[in-house]
């Protein structure tokens, strides 16, 4: 018989992946034709490993946009500024909106003026979802943001759909920091803004592929990337490495006996705001009142399958050639020290933080699930969220070293180890800053029981 535990993993084969995410299908909006064709991509390849494999189903809002024009007005001329569109922000009309440009400075309460009526407000950064109220009170007629660091390229955003219903709407864009500097130095005067959004209902899909445990089928780890990006770009450090990283360890665990259960989770609808995981996190949790309430559900023995996941393994942001790991982490101190020894012991360079991370992850620790998130930032990560972030530069070999370190903590805290080594646990306080990250960005927090009345639950 083979010696199957000798199977490596390989920074080529996690390149192809990430090449054919990023370039063959290219950009991956949530609940757009690219995300469903790498959907069914990933589900293929995970069947090919011999993987059970199965896809989550949840709606969306899909976008897209035809026109997105800003202008302003120098020495009796019109000439055209760089901008990006947010997306779900309201239309312009289809001439566009003119106005008197009016520069709020960083968008804080004090610079939210009545003069700002029926004005284009230019703002450093943007306005806070506790300060749009106010600011719409006024009625400006457009909301243009200035990006606050030197970039090359605006970044592509988009609203929650919820926070259009609740803090209201108006046309928004980006444009870059050296733009928007140079037309307040110049003290111009007027703008205008022709865009064209469109949207349409539509679903999402997360892949899901299980290898049951030998031993101990009944605890579940995660691990997970999500395979999404933003409208327009391909998205390839974030997060086709990510998932190309993912999608090799699928291959090199499906093929090695494991006691415990692998769950591979390409998630979706992350760049639009956790809403893959959320829905994950939300089903699980929801499960769990259901299995409760079960008769001869004994709470001191039986464990619902929210509580059966031990562990959450997330890997987003990865592939860049030049970069520094990091990894941020919810748990018990031991989840961090676990980290912390593996990559001294491997001498591979780790930045170990304990607090929530904006990536899937965290939407599992809402639900009680201690979390690793491992993700390799620097230089060229700079361009997330941006046409620039393609896989010019990414390396198999940077794929390579984030994959052996995954690899090498998996089995000696998952798949070799002979009892867990962590209780499901996340402590007090990190519970409090994780339900704070969701409540901060206006979002619900997963898990949590709706409230008696709520629609759609």
């Amino acid at each position: 018989m083979p010696d199957k535990t000798n199977i490596l993993f390989d920074g080529k084969k996690a390149f192809a992946y990430a090449r054919h995410l990023a370039i063959d299908i290219g950009p991956r909006l949530t609940g757009s034709e690219g995300e469903h064709k790498a959907a069914a991509y990933i589900a293929k390849v995970f069947r090919s490993f011999g993987l059970r494999t199965s896809f989550q189903k949840y709606p969306a809002v899909t976008y897209s946009n035809t026109k997105c024009v800003f202008e302003v007005q120098e020495n009796g001329q019109w000439r055209g500024v760089q901008a990006t569109p947010v997306m779900l922000s309201r239309s312009t009309p289809p001439r566009g909106l003119e106005g008197e440009i009016y520069f709020a400075q960083t968008g804080e309460p004090e610079y939210l003026e009545p003069e700002m009526k029926g004005k284009i407000v230019l703002v450093l950064g943007g306005i806070g979802l506790e300060h749009r109220p106010k600011f719409l009170s006024y009625k400006p007629k457009a909301l243009i943001g200035i990006e606050e660091a030197i970039k090359a390229e605006s970044r592509r955003s988009s609203l929650h759909p919820d926070h259009r219903k609740t803090y209201g709407n108006l046309p928004m864009a980006i444009i870059r920091h050296l733009d928007g500097l140079e037309i307040v130095r110049k003290g111009l005067k007027r703008a205008r803004l022709t865009m064209l959004n469109k949207e349409r209902k539509s679903y999402c899909l997360n892949v899901i592929a299980q290898k049951t445990g030998t031993e101990f089928p009944d605890e579940i780890v995660v691990i997970c990337a999500h395979y999404d990006s933003h409208m327009g770009i391909s998205g390839a450090t974030d997060n086709a490495g990510g998932t190309a990283v993912m999608i090799e360890l699928a291959r090199v665990l499906a093929e090695r006996p494991s006691r415990r259960t692998l769950r591979f989770i390409a998630f979706s609808g992350e760049e639009t705001g956790l809403h893959g995981s959320m829905h994950y996190a939300d089903q699980l949790a929801r499960k769990a009142r259901r299995e409760k309430k079960r008769k001869g559900f004994n709470e001191k023995v039986d464990k619902t399958e929210c509580e059966k996941h031990r562990l959450t393994f997330n890997i987003d942001v990865h592939g860049c050639v030049l970069g520094r790991n990091t990894v941020m982490w919810n748990g018990v101190d031991d989840v961090g020290a676990s980290v912390r020894l593996l990559a001294k012991e491997t001498a591979v360079f780790c930045k170990v933080d304990k607090a929530p991370m904006s990536s899937d992850g965290t939407s599992l620790a809402a639900v009680g699930i201690p979390t690793v998130q491992f993700a390799r930032c620097g230089g060229t990560t700079d361009f997330l969220h941006s046409t620039l972030d393609d896989i010019r530069y990414m390396s198999a070999d940077a794929l390579a070293s984030a994959g052996e370190f995954a690899d090498r903590y998996l089995r000696r805290y998952v798949t070799d180890i002979a009892a867990f080594p962590f209780p499901r646990e996340i402590p007090e306080d990190q519970a409090k800053s994780i339900k704070e990250y969701f409540t901060k960005c206006k979002r619900p927090v997963p898990g949590e029981e709706p409230k008696k009345g709520a629609k759609g639950k």
